[in-house]
């Protein structure tokens, strides 16, 4: 089952594996890092700051490969885009799958200043 998500993502680099003694290119693709969300809210994990860790909280960098053919698609970073999403079982887990990215936008990011007292 596919579903759609919009995620920020942060950037991207093309990948060739090429076998040393062949020459032959063994994998090649598109490695891209994003951020599980489309805002960037601050964001506090109370749970783990319950249990004792001192500090818990903001967006985790998670890393996704895409095959080589979906290149047109990366358009410029970091940017929105929507993610297509699958589920797939590896083994005996379940895991959630990058299949497809459509370009929404540009992100620019800018700095709350702290308001003098």
């Amino acid at each position: 089952m596919n579903f759609k998500q919009t995620f920020l993502f942060l950037s991207a680099q093309s990948y060739r594996i090429v076998n040393e003694t062949t020459n032959e290119v063994t994998n090649e693709g598109i490695s891209l890092r994003y951020l599980t969300t489309d805002k960037l809210d601050p964001v506090v994990d109370e749970d783990a700051i319950n249990r004792g860790t001192k500090v818990a909280g903001g967006q985790k960098v998670v890393k996704v490969a895409l095959p080589i053919n979906k290149l047109d698609k990366c358009k410029e970073f970091p940017a929105l885009y929507e993610a297509t999403l699958k589920f797939s079982v590896v083994g005996d887990r379940q895991m959630l799958q990058v299949t497809d990215i459509d370009y929404i936008g540009l992100v620019r990011l800018t700095v709350d200043k702290p308001k003098a007292s």
